[in-house]
């Protein structure tokens, strides 16, 4: 029985991620590509704030809670014991000031997409943005440049901001699914990177 579940454990986890890759290949470049069927991208609540990256951080959270409410409950004889509440509330403080970092542009970040709608017409070769507060229509020499905010930091955040040669403009977090179609129907724009610390989208 332990056999035939490790077995399960093992073969399951690897025709998972082979399924997970042909579905991507299909969706991308295969029969279900944007470039060939019209396709909708956009994120809900609960896909957006439940990824696995999220949960992580959630985690931090809670531990890093809970150790620095420890250093006001240890109860011991050493004469070093203000050092030591200090020592552990540091600790407490590292994990949570992490993850209020990452829960505040994450939320910044949700605030740019939430409601957007990306709708591809690969008949037309357009591109149909629904924002809250109206439509845009891009067609094949509606942009004038793109430009890419970014960090370096292991923990990416990234934002990329669209101008029109009409002088209009609009900002999209790269969490926005679909975001790679865009440069797939309109290649060749010109592309400025500005490395920032902080990539908050105001």
């Amino acid at each position: 029985m332990n056999t035939f579940l490790i077995f399960f454990f093992v073969f399951g986890i690897f025709a998972w991620c082979i399924w997970k890759l042909l579905n991507y290949t299909r969706n991308t470049i295969g029969e279900n590509s944007p470039l060939k069927v019209v396709r909708v991208y956009q994120i809900g609540e609960w896909q957006y704030f439940l990824k696995f990256e999220n949960l992580v951080f959630y985690y931090m959270l809670v531990i890093g809670f809970l150790t620095a409410k420890a250093a006001f409950s240890i109860l011991t004889s050493d004469i070093n014991l203000a050092l030591t509440r200090i020592l552990i509330f540091i600790f407490g403080l590292i994990p949570m000031a992490g993850s209020v970092f990452y829960f505040v542009l994450d939320f910044n970040h949700w605030e740019n997409i939430r409601n957007v709608i990306l709708t591809t017409n690969p008949v037309a070769h357009e591109l149909e943005l629904t924002f809250p507060h109206g439509t845009l229509l891009l067609r094949d020499g509606d942009l004038e440049k793109v430009v890419i905010t970014y960090n370096e930091a292991k923990l990416r955040f990234s934002y990329i901001t669209y101008y029109l040669k009409d002088g209009r403009q609009f900002t999209l977090s790269d969490r926005m699914p679909g975001m790679e179609v865009i440069q797939e129907y309109f290649r060749k724009i010109p592309t400025e990177y500005c490395k920032k610390g902080f990539p908050y989208i105001k």
